[in-house]
């Protein structure tokens, strides 16, 4: 597998390179967005790891111009408890994004599981449509459809509410939902779902800030309701 490491810290570019390598992964290096792109367009990679802020061009600017050209899989790396710039990233169709400072090893987790999952998507003849109350899901056109109105969704949204439909009723906790979506343990990360939910919640509820679907368990975690709840919490 091929992978393009893009950041202007050339020491943490550095160390990534030796360990992936390490791990039997051919990396790409790049020091800002300019040679991103560069690299990119020549090298093909297999999947992208993207620093928000680079020089020149930024990784959203990096990542937009990808989007249509490629079917290379997109990590972000951001900054700590910058959560506009994770939003940012599901807006423009990152796979998963992790946030500095990490470890090797905790990238090392990221990277197999977003391979995994990129194994394991239905191909179209298995494609398959379900429907929970006015909400239904196109799970491979990546559309979700509510009182008619179609609306596209990235590839984590498209896998997040269709195990929330498969579930409906059911509370699903944070944990499982990492596992099940994002395809490795369940560590607590909160964050994580929490913002991916909230971008759901932008194209699935009617009124996003008082969601009647995808519903918060205080302390637990999500679930899906058909019917709008009694005493929901946002």
């Amino acid at each position: 597998m091929k992978i393009l490491v893009a950041d202007d810290d050339r020491d943490l570019v550095d160390l990534l390179t030796f360990w992936l390598r390490g791990h039997g992964y051919e990396i790409l290096r790049a020091y800002d967005g300019e040679q991103a792109i560069a690299r990119w367009r020549d090298g093909k990679p297999d999947l992208v790891i993207l620093d928000v802020e680079m020089p020149r061009v930024d990784g959203f600017e990096v990542c937009r111009r990808m989007s249509g050209e490629s079917t290379a899989l997109v990590m972000f790396l951001t900054c700590r408890e910058r959560e506009r710039d994770e939003v940012r990233a599901l807006e423009l169709g990152a796979d998963d994004y992790l946030r500095k400072p990490f470890s090797p090893a905790q990238l090392l987790a990221r990277l197999r599981a977003l391979t995994r999952r990129a194994r394991t998507t239905p191909s179209v003849s298995g494609a398959t449509t379900i429907t929970v109350g006015p909400i239904t899901l196109d799970s491979m056109r990546h559309e979700v459809t509510r009182n008619g109105i179609k609306v596209r969704l990235t590839p984590i949204e498209s896998r997040l509410l269709h195990l929330l439909l498969t579930h409906s009723g059911q509370v699903l906790t944070t944990d499982l939902i990492v596992e099940r979506v994002w395809g490795y343990d369940g560590t607590g990360d909160t964050g994580l779902v929490k913002t991916h939910i909230r971008h759901l919640r932008q194209k699935v509820e009617p009124e996003p800030n008082t969601p009647q679907f995808i519903v918060t368990i205080p302390g637990v975690g999500y679930t899906f309701m058909a019917q709008v709840p009694v005493g929901a919490t946002v």
